[in-house]
């Protein structure tokens, strides 16, 4: 296994896992780092380790300001509409500007860096349903370390349902790799991994299940319990969904990094020079959708729900009560490719239960009405009927 670890530091972890207080663990995991051994194989893990470190200290400032009286900027965002996105960027790309032209918000728009101090929501509306937008403060060099409140931006695209990075054509490679650096640092990952790994430890029982093992690429099913027996961990759930490796779900134990997809947004493409440091940005060969704007004069920003919108991976379904012509104006908003039983479960817990049947109108039915079980597959603008 790449990561070797010694026992020393197997048992470390251990404590680090058992551990409750978070001013302990914080102090166990600097315990667990300095008899961690230093190579390439660990190197991962120990990037891992340190940013829960950050996190966990952002956590108990949090504490402390509730504690005085909730004194600070608040962070909190709830999620609204069809989706959660995070605008993210370097100070003066043109965020406040981004927002305030796609939404009712009303950012200040000043050439003064740093005038975002605290997110600003906006509603965008796309065709009949609306993306809640967030303006986050701006992003610096060393935010996932904690510097200019980047722990709390940052836990803010962590939370979100997806990203758009912002840049201007002026510098928009610099930009797009301090922006890709620090989210990387933070676990936050803007490249779909091949495969994913989500595990759940329980106190009862003593046995590690593996759901999805036909993505198991290197190892058994016994593989993955004689790993976790090495840290002490009998009971647990693993979820695997694509190909991982066994290194992949030791990675896993340490780390707790998420996918948010990305939109890259290059504003500015009008100024001098402008057109030239795109090319530049071109051929770094994101795997992210970009789109080229100008906030300022309008350009290029009617695309943007539909990008939005497909960056999502998500449907809209009507649903129609039996007794009525026309079904509700009103999507249900589920993900793309989603069942009939998905669909079902969001209208309630006793409509699933007592389910004997569907009607469906629209593309994924194979006749106007047809009639459907739990597993047939929807598409966007479906029409339902359930019974």
């Amino acid at each position: 296994m790449t990561t070797n670890l010694s026992p020393q530091a197997k048992e470390k972890w251990v404590e680090v896992v058992a551990c409750r207080s978070k001013h302990e663990k914080i102090k166990l995991m600097k315990e667990f780092i300095s008899v961690c051994p230093k190579h390439k194989g660990t190197s991962k893990l120990l990037v891992n380790v340190k940013r829960s470190i950050v996190s966990l200290q952002d956590e108990i400032e949090k504490t402390k300001t509730r504690r005085k009286g909730g004194r600070g900027r608040s962070f909190s965002t709830p999620k609204d509409g069809a989706g959660q996105i995070v605008i993210l960027g370097p100070t003066n790309v043109g965020k406040s500007c981004l927002l305030s032209a796609l939404t009712n918000a009303n950012p200040e728009i000043n050439p003064v860096p740093f005038t975002t101090l605290k997110p600003v929501i906006g509603m965008l509306r796309h065709q009949d349903i609306q993306f809640q937008l967030i303006e986050a403060p701006a992003i610096i060099e060393g935010a996932a370390k904690g510097r200019m409140e980047g722990s709390r931006i940052l836990g803010l695209a962590r939370n979100a349902d997806g990203l758009i990075l912002m840049v201007d054509s002026q510098d928009p490679v610099a930009q797009f790799k301090m922006l890709h650096g620090e989210l990387d640092e933070a676990g936050i990952l803007i490249e779909k991994p091949e495969g994913e790994v989500k595990i759940q430890k329980r106190s009862m029982g003593r046995k590690v299940q593996v759901i999805g093992s036909r993505g198991l690429v290197d190892c058994t099913v016994k593989d993955v319990e004689r790993l976790f027996i090495s840290y002490r961990i009998y009971s647990a759930l693993v979820k695997v969904t694509g190909k991982v490796r066994l290194d992949d779900i030791e990675d896993s134990l340490f780390s707790n990094s998420i996918y948010k997809p990305a939109l890259i947004i290059v504003n500015k493409k009008d100024t001098v020079n402008g057109e030239n440091n795109i090319l530049r940005l071109k051929k770094i060969g994101e795997t992210s959708p970009m789109l080229f704007v100008s906030c300022e004069n309008k350009q290029g920003l009617d695309k943007i729900g539909e990008y939005i919108f497909q960056m999502l991976k998500i449907a809209r379904v009507y649903c129609k009560e039996p007794s009525a012509k026309k079904p509700s104006d009103r999507p249900l908003i589920v993900k793309e490719q989603a069942k009939v039983a998905d669909v079902v479960k969001k209208l309630g817990k006793e409509l699933y239960e007592e389910f004997r049947y569907a009607r469906i109108w629209g593309k994924s039915a194979k006749y106007p009405g047809e009639k459907v079980g739990l597993e047939h597959t929807m598409r966007d603008g479906d029409i339902i009927e359930v019974h």
